[in-house]
């Protein structure tokens, strides 16, 4: 889809219990880039869930070590539990843009603090299934 028009990276996230990386519970991640070149280029990392967004910082980390000018993200659920959302407000690595959607309550509080962007669900649902549009443009 997007293949055609924009170049693909992929970053793969591996866990590795006897290597020093980022903590987490289930053990320890390593991010990697899996192929494509993010040098130059403006990156938006695609997830579907994001919780305390380590994951998606260790990979605008090494997409702006290997040459990335600036890195946004789009998550289609933000869980960010225990406000861990603010982790991104003012951090060591600067995303131009993080769109998020209001698939979880306190979606909207999020937005209302950069680089967090509010993509709305209803509009693209309602006319997905009723062919309808709820929210004027």
């Amino acid at each position: 889809m997007f293949e055609d028009r924009f170049p693909l990276v992929t970053c793969t996230k591996v866990r590795e219990d006897d290597q020093r990386q980022v903590t987490v519970k289930e053990g320890k991640r390593k991010v990697t880039i899996k192929e494509g070149d993010p040098k130059g280029r403006h990156v938006v990392i695609v997830d579907d869930l994001v919780m305390t967004g380590g994951t998606l910082k260790e990979c605008a980390k090494v997409l702006l070590a290997q040459g990335a000018d600036k890195i946004s993200a789009y998550v289609t659920h933000p869980v960010f539990p225990h406000d861990s959302w603010k982790l991104f407000t003012q951090s060591d690595v600067a995303f131009e843009n993080f769109w998020i959607t209001d698939s979880v309550p306190h979606a909207r509080q999020i937005t209302q603090h950069p680089p967090f962007k509010l993509l709305p669900l209803a509009d693209v649902i309602s006319e997905g299934l009723l062919g309808l549009s709820f929210v004027s443009h």
